[in-house]
């Protein structure tokens, strides 16, 4: 009898050859398409086609009530000065949540997804390691995952060379989503910018607005802190001779503070909610990176009671926020990562 195994099915190439990779294994596949906010539905059909295609058991779920708590936790972040992560701590509190509880129903043995990354094991453990098109690695958003999440998944493109090679086996096969576009970064966005999505879900009266200080000099009033995030140079409405970032954002008075570039380099940060995949020395060396679009940097690690950490980089990095997730990594194994709550 042939193993059974749940596929993540968004609608998109990346997810549906997945499946069909699965199933070419010999699995027993079955495809779930998570429905997790109210908009366009045209993902449910496009992926209900794709099994069709493929032949294969499918079915939607919807966790839309439940996935208001990441929208909150996005809204609310910016109405505390933080810059969230929307991805990162869905996959850490939603989707693979809601995805576990569906392998369960099905009585599946493993869950499957879309992602540039890999499950890579050493010396008897398991962990989430880079995609081997580094372009497309996905293994930063994937760094909030615990050992027993970790242990039931498996992503059949993390040794693909391209994405043109996703779509070509998708051509191949007849699938229709062979040229759908990527999906957007943030899902429930459907494309808005933030400060647009922000401004439909807060009433205008209740932005926290002050002013945009620099050197002391209330520059001019601004309309929101929810506008703002540590490192922004643009956007600031202001005529000055040189360019001027914003360093901090005072969630109490609702002043945005600015500098020069030099002031937002910072080399510490302290993480909570931290998650360690395998046992660790208190203090290690590694690399870490702060946002997606970056190269990880040398740094030690400080591991601390109460699920907390302590990185010290060795040279200063860009505008490190609190709110941002932090991943680390080592031999492009990621050994976990943590929200950052302090900076200096």
């Amino acid at each position: 009898m042939s193993k059974k195994v749940l596929v993540a099915m968004s609608g998109g190439v990346d997810s549906s050859v997945a499946a069909y990779k699965m199933l070419e294994k010999g699995f027993d596949v079955v495809g779930v398409t998570l429905k997790l906010f109210d908009g366009p539905t045209q993902f449910i059909d496009d992926a209900r086609k794709v099994a069709e295609k493929l032949g294969i058991e499918w079915y939607y779920a919807d966790y839309s009530s439940h996935f208001k708590e990441v929208i909150s936790y996005f809204i609310n972040s910016y109405r505390k000065g933080e810059t969230p992560n929307p991805c990162a701590f869905c996959n850490k509190n939603a989707k693979f949540v809601y995805l576990f509880n569906e392998m369960q129903k099905n009585k599946a043995e493993m869950i499957v997804t879309g992602h540039y990354a890999k499950v890579v094991e050493k010396d008897g453990l398991k962990y989430i390691g880079k995609a081997k098109n580094l372009k497309k690695d996905q293994s930063y958003y994937l760094a909030l995952l615990d050992n027993f999440q970790v242990n039931l998944l498996y992503f059949p493109h993390g040794d693909v060379e391209s994405k043109d090679e996703v779509r070509e086996l998708a051509n191949k096969i007849g699938l229709k989503v062979a040229s759908k576009k990527d999906s957007q970064e943030v899902c429930f966005l459907c494309g808005k910018d933030y400060r647009e999505f922000l401004k439909e879900r807060i009433d205008s009266k209740r932005f926290k607005k002050g002013y945009l200080i620099y050197n002391g000099k209330k520059m001019r009033q601004h309309e929101g802190i929810e506008f703002f995030t540590i490192g922004q140079r643009r956007g600031l409405g202001l005529n000055y001779h040189e360019p001027l970032y914003v360093t901090n954002i005072d969630a109490n008075s609702g002043n945005v503070y600015l500098a020069k570039k030099d002031n937002v380099f910072k080399r510490c940060v302290k993480l909570k909610n931290v998650n360690i995949i395998n046992e660790r020395k208190r203090i290690f060396k590694a690399k870490a990176k702060i946002r997606y679009r970056m190269e990880e940097a040398d740094c030690m690690v400080e591991i601390l009671p109460e699920n907390k950490a302590i990185i010290l980089f060795d040279e200063p990095q860009f505008a490190p926020t609190k709110g941002q997730v932090v991943a680390i990594y080592q031999d492009d194994l990621v050994l976990g990562g943590g929200f950052i709550y302090d900076v200096f």
